[in-house]
């Protein structure tokens, strides 16, 4: 259709018939946007215990579980690699040297029988704890003082320095009540 008949269409009376239209294909579109960004995106796994993400890219680093023969690997627990969702849509590619021993790296400081806890190298105040539950494996921890399952934590990198952190915020469910929790984390 070209723009001179959409004018005589609009002309003629049509708007009540086509302003519907454009509204329906826009609000449409949008909705579909929404949900890619909070769901189809994630490249989700059944071995995933959470992911981060970033305010400077829609790229995420992911964290899944490692296990042999059913059982959690503790010797190596934990996949750690990045979903690129910008350039090369669903890419994986692994962590370089700097970031696994600088920034998304992990250490395992106590193992259990089907279990262990680790620290992220960024931030090796908080405990995670990689454990069963039911039919499949979670990462615990604390968030905003409650017992909870991560699902992922969003790193706001600082607007005047690429290198430094405004915040962290961690995100999960309460073990006791199922409610989501968050938890900032400015220091």
């Amino acid at each position: 259709m070209k723009a001179t008949d959409l004018k005589r269409l609009l002309d003629k009376g049509k708007r009540n018939v086509l302003i519907p239209c454009f509204l329906s294909c826009f609000l449409w579109a949008g909705a579909c946007l929404c949900m890619a960004e909070t769901e189809g995106n994630l490249y989700l796994t059944p071995q995933r215990l959470f992911h981060i993400s970033r305010s400077i890219n829609r790229n995420l680093v992911c964290y899944d579980v490692n296990l042999v023969g059913g059982k959690l690997d503790k010797e190596k627990p934990l996949s750690v690699y990045w979903v690129n969702r910008e350039e090369r849509m669903g890419e994986k590619n692994g962590l370089n040297f700097f970031q696994r021993k600088m920034v998304y790296g992990y250490k395992v400081v106590e193992e259990g029988d089907n279990s262990c806890t680790v620290t992220l190298t960024a931030y090796s105040g908080k405990k995670f704890l990689i454990c069963r539950r039911g039919e499949r494996y979670v990462c615990e921890t604390t968030i905003d003082g409650k017992k909870a399952v991560l699902k992922y934590l969003y790193v706001k990198v600082s607007d005047h320095n690429p290198m430094g952190v405004d915040y962290v915020e961690l995100h999960g469910e309460a073990l006791s009540s199922k409610e989501e929790v968050v938890e900032r984390i400015t220091d």
